[in-house]
């Protein structure tokens, strides 16, 4: 194990002869964390296949100066796969517990109201669970020099008004957060899975293919 957390995720190939679980969630990306999370503190039973490993412990991933570097490898077994888009355009996914989250530029804002609403999703609930999130992995960031000048630029190109600091997707101008804490420290999805009730929930690692870890395993 790569870090003391969570100490419920291990290699697919330790997985038990038979298994038994209410859901099964396929990748641990940005969604998977959230939902498996969410379903084990509910008293379901929840197995997470992860194809990448854990991100604790790789610097690249973990310290906001290795961003360039965790893109920079693509590696067969690197965090940060690249593709090509159906529309001929170089990109990379993500291949780690987190996903995207853990090789993205870190940057976090809610969705807007009114595509809320267009959505059909209750307003109250959709509030309760960004504040679930941002719990775990959202931080107001550093006005640093770089920050000042967009965020200058902007408002002297005439994108009004300024709206300082927030999370709320908001007309104008303003300073997002992002998922590096104070010390450069990218807290990711996987953070999520602190939510969940250990004793309901299991995440294979390096679980390449469904086909493979259930040739010689039942889950159920």
């Amino acid at each position: 194990m790569d870090s003391p957390y969570p100490s419920f995720a291990k290699d697919a190939k330790l997985a038990p002869p038979v298994v038994y679980y209410d859901y099964i969630v396929i990748g641990g990306g940005t969604s998977g964390c959230a939902l498996a999370g969410t379903l084990s503190q509910g008293g379901a039973k929840v197995l997470v296949l992860e194809r990448g490993g854990l991100p604790y412990g790789n610097p690249n991933i973990t310290n906001i100066g290795g961003f360039p570097a965790t893109l920079a490898d693509t590696s067969p077994t690197s965090a940060s796969q690249l593709f090509l888009s159906t529309d001929g355009v170089f990109n990379h996914r993500a291949r780690v517990l987190g996903g995207g989250s853990s090789i993205n530029a870190g940057f976090y804002t809610r969705a807007s109201s009114d595509y809320v609403v267009a959505a059909g999703w209750n307003p109250r609930l959709v509030n309760e669970s960004y504040e679930w999130v941002e719990k775990k992995v959202v931080f107001q960031p550093p006005m640093l020099s770089w920050q000042s000048a967009v965020r200058d630029g902007l408002l002297e190109a005439g994108v009004s008004p300024y709206n300082g600091f927030t999370l709320e997707h908001l007309p104008g101008t303003k300073v997002g957060g992002t998922i590096f804490d104070q010390n450069g420290h990218r807290h990711t999805a996987a953070d999520l899975l602190e939510y969940a009730d250990p004793t309901n929930i299991s995440v294979y690692l390096r679980a390449n293919s469904l086909s493979n870890l259930v040739q010689d395993n039942t889950c159920r």
